[in-house]
């Protein structure tokens, strides 16, 4: 992959590449933001149908099994696992994507720079587990400790969107990176504490699938097929292993070669010629079909301007819109539907699991946050991003308390169904459109406007 910060040592260079990270950046936060909003409608219609008459045929059509089978051999699903074990695994593919490119190229990729978010990030994540613990340790609901750690991006972007200019451009790419950390914490913590029993005959072949996968990465093949066939083995290999099946996603991503196939300069020299020769060969008034050397020169153009971006930043790209405007929307539709029709939902909010992640939420977060963040800043080993305050780390804090998607998905894994997963589930709903209010009101009545746009 080309790196853009050092493309050239002249002024002129090192400010077209500042602009072009900026550019990419700004696109990157429109689409969470967009994202956001139509996650949003499908947490309300989820919410709506939950408490509604549809509300049987809704859970009928989500634990309808689907399957596959050759002859008597075979497997099914219920709908909603394909959507959690299936299509969040392909969520989990893009943000390992994100989290290779923020690592190789991106927030992440110089040391001070990442120092930062990174622990933020992990007082984001440690602080709501202990306070989440004081309220459940011993209890039966001990088990979701994790609930509570995680930072939903989409969410969070979305109420900076809000903001317009009045956040400088240094907050956006702290809380970005901060949530990309949390991911990486998310997914350890999946990995870690809420996997079932391993066979080890599976994982076996897990490690297999991943050695052929780096074999066609060094191999320079840039075909997306053969990672699309070896990747789904190896979801079905992790899934019949126990480890929870979305850690595929974030494996495979790991191993998509970040690397072009082309030089750009050397797309521009061969572009260059191959247009010169079809200024000279064509005929005034003659059809294209007639002439098929030119119909495989065009497509030779496009194959070389595929090659130019790297397989990750293309299958990034392919990806990203299906799963922040298709997957997320469906998984909330799946999960976020609290039934509260005959629930005394006083004593469901009062429940240990509740106040453990309203909590954790709510006051854990931003003060894991802000506590990391000053540490770090106190101990000299990171700097604050330009025009950044420590109310603007605040009100990322209090943002970070968002937790919805992650936070939804681990409580699935840490509770069994029942009274515990719609306490966990009310109360995420609730935290996160607290922390969300809280957020927003911070940074746009106590925050002096930033200039930084």
């Amino acid at each position: 992959m080309t790196d853009h910060r050092h493309t050239d040592t002249g002024g002129n260079s090192r400010s077209e590449s500042s602009s072009t990270l900026r550019q990419g950046f700004a696109e990157f936060f429109h689409a969470e933001t967009s994202g956001a909003v139509v996650l949003l409608a499908a947490t309300i219609l989820a919410l709506l149908i939950a408490n509604s008459p549809w509300y049987e045929a809704m859970e009928t059509l989500f634990h309808t099994e689907i399957g596959i089978f050759i002859g008597e051999r075979g497997f099914s699903l219920s709908l909603l696992h394909w959507i959690d074990d299936g299509l969040m695994a392909l969520f989990f593919f893009v943000v390992g994507l994100e989290i290779k490119r923020e690592i190789l190229v991106g927030e992440l990729a110089e040391k001070r720079k990442a120092v930062l978010p990174i622990l933020a990030a992990l007082g984001g994540m440690v602080i709501p587990a202990a306070v989440y613990l004081v309220f459940n340790a011993g209890g039966p609901g001990m088990h979701g400790w994790g609930v509570p750690m995680a930072t939903d991006i989409a969410f969070a972007l979305g109420i900076l969107a809000l903001l317009g200019n009045r956040v400088p451009l240094g907050l956006r790419v702290f809380l970005t990176a901060l949530a990309i950390a949390d991911d990486i914490g998310a997914i350890l913590v999946i990995a870690l504490f809420y996997t079932s029993k391993v066979s080890l005959m599976w994982l076996g072949v897990v490690i297999v699938l991943l050695v052929v996968l780096v074999i066609l990465g060094r191999l320079g093949v840039d075909s997306r097929w053969p990672y699309a066939i070896v990747g789904i083995a190896l979801w079905a290999a992790m899934l019949a292993s126990g480890v929870h099946a979305t850690i595929a996603g974030v494996l495979v991503a790991f191993t998509i070669p970040a690397s072009a196939r082309l030089d750009p300069l050397e797309f521009t020299r061969r572009t260059r010629e191959s247009l010169v020769g079809i200024e000279t060969a064509a005929v005034p008034g003659e059809h294209t079909l007639v002439d098929t050397s030119r119909a495989g020169t065009c497509v030779d153009i496009r194959q070389d301007a595929l090659r130019t971006m790297a397989p990750l930043q293309r299958m990034e790209s392919a990806l990203h819109p299906w799963t922040t405007f298709v997957i997320l929307p469906l998984f909330a539709l799946g999960n976020a539907g609290v039934r509260l029709v005959g629930v005394d939902v006083g004593a469901l909010l009062a429940s240990p699991v509740s106040l453990g992640i309203m909590f954790g939420l709510v006051v854990g977060k931003p003060v894991g946050i802000f506590a990391m963040t000053w540490l770090a800043i106190r101990l000299r080993v990171a700097d604050l991003p330009e025009r950044v305050g420590w109310l603007h780390i605040l009100g990322a804090g209090v943002l970070g308390g968002i937790g919805f998607t992650m936070s939804l998905f681990v409580a699935n894994l840490a509770f069994a169904g029942g009274e515990q997963t719609a306490a966990a589930k009310a109360a995420i709903l609730i935290a996160s459109v607290v922390a969300g209010c809280i957020g927003y009101g911070l940074l746009r009545f106590v925050v002096p406007a930033a200039n930084d746009t």
